[in-house]
């Protein structure tokens, strides 16, 4: 029972699917989503996406909305970035510039361009991959930058 809506925070606990990949089975865990404030203002459904990337070997997909639909501006998902940043360390990054149906990365404003790729930029072992879930640009190298990352770690 996943409820899938056009709005923010629908995914109010962790869920676990498989893919294969290159003759393996991989686990692929969905966390609910973190607003930025500090970590004793999270609340429970927050604390099971931070525990998670603390404490799994793994891929880390960080999705950032560039058509800001999501209610947050890309200034406030890249704050949000770093604020939970740490969390991140030793871990294979894929950047997923996301809604690219709706707000091309060729065209997206200078400044906010240049604020995902200071994220890049400053993160080691971080890649960027653009994706549309509309008209699945992107979808497949998404998932094989996050195995193929994670093998050669």
């Amino acid at each position: 029972n996943v409820d899938v809506q056009p709005y923010a925070f629908t995914t109010k606990s962790l869920f676990v699917g498989h893919c294969d990949y290159r003759y393996l089975r991989w686990q692929v865990i969905d966390t609910p989503g973190i607003l930025d404030h500090p970590l004793e203002e999270r609340n429970t459904i927050e604390m099971q996406a931070i525990t998670a990337l603390a404490h799994l070997t793994c891929s880390v997909l960080y999705f950032i909305d560039i058509s800001e639909q999501c209610g947050y501006s890309i200034e406030q998902q890249c704050s949000l970035f770093y604020s939970i940043q740490p969390l991140f360390a030793n871990k294979q990054l894929i950047v997923v510039v996301n809604k690219v149906d709706q707000q091309p990365w060729e065209t997206l404003e200078i400044e906010k361009k240049q604020m995902v790729e200071k994220i890049i930029e400053a993160s080691p072992n971080c890649s960027l991959v653009t994706m549309s879930n509309v008209s699945e640009h992107g979808v497949s190298e998404v998932k094989t930058t996050a195995c193929d990352k994670l093998l050669a770690a």
